[in-house]
């Protein structure tokens, strides 16, 4: 059981320095993490039709997209 702990002790501080999820509270016995946005992000990411998405957007949310995502490369 001790390396099952260990696993998802190194994946929750994986997600945790990638901002996937924060720490809300410590507990008694164990911390406690949620999401944040930029998981629920990848996860409408993986979900949705990017072309769909292309085509509704309007200009100005275009803009925006194109600048964050050319602004992190």
């Amino acid at each position: 059981m001790h390396g099952c702990y260990a696993s998802v002790n190194k994946r929750i501080r994986s997600l945790e320095e990638s901002g996937c999820v924060k720490k809300t509270k410590a507990g008694f016995e164990a911390s406690i993490y949620e999401p944040t946005a930029r998981a629920y992000m990848v996860i409408l990411l993986n979900s949705i039709n990017l072309d769909e998405l292309v085509m509704r957007v309007d200009e100005d949310t275009a803009s925006a997209i194109l600048a964050a995502i050319t602004y992190s490369t």
